[in-house]
């Protein structure tokens, strides 16, 4: 069994556009040229997909445009199912924007897949890391280049005592210090150092 919920902001699709988009997903994600026939026909009839319009959809910065979350039993989580949907699903739903690239270059269509931890949520149509997500989150504040500051992490910004800090890294003679692990692998794999 598999739910597919995609929201989206009010009026963004029609009604039309709405039942084509719920049809597609369910033909074209739950599909697979090696299977049967019946056995695909028996994997749709327990999926359902929903599209919802929230209410009220609050966010920073620019609103991402849809949320897809999918729902699959707990033995299907791997990588490779996300590999899978999340362009899949990001392909399917950047087919109903009159500039089919937008998604690939801006995060407005987010997947996640619930339950699987890493690699588990996507955009700009694939899986990505909770490094990558730091990377996009930081963006702003790495392309300002601001000097690094002892007590600052350079990835975000963020207060970091240097006399009691627990990850640092040591490049050409200075010590940064970091809030989280993350932000650290983020500093070094820019400097390309381990």
């Amino acid at each position: 069994m598999m739910t597919i919920e995609v929201l989206v902001r009010g009026g963004v699709l029609d009604p039309a556009a709405k039942q084509d988009l719920a049809h597609r997903l369910l033909t074209e994600v739950i599909a697979e040229e090696s299977a049967p026939e019946s056995v695909m026909a028996g994997v749709r009839a327990l999926t359902n997909v929903l599209i919802h319009e929230p209410d009220v959809w609050v966010t920073g910065g620019a609103e991402p445009r849809y949320l897809v979350r999918v729902t699959v039993p707990g033995s299907w989580h791997t990588r490779e199912l996300a590999k899978h949907l999340i362009p899949k699903i990001t392909e399917l739903v950047a087919a109903t924007e009159p500039d089919q690239d937008r998604l690939t270059r801006e995060p407005h269509c987010q997947v996640q897949i619930i339950g699987l931890k890493e690699h588990g949520v996507g955009t700009l149509g694939r899986p990505v890391s909770a490094t990558d997500i730091t990377r996009l989150m930081t963006e702003g504040y790495r392309g300002e280049r601001p000097e690094a500051t002892p007590g600052t992490d350079p990835v975000c910004g963020m207060a970091v005592d240097l006399a009691t800090a627990t990850i640092t890294l040591d490049h050409d003679g200075t010590r940064y210090a970091f809030c989280a692990p993350v932000c650290r692998k983020v500093f070094a794999e820019e400097l390309g150092v381990r």
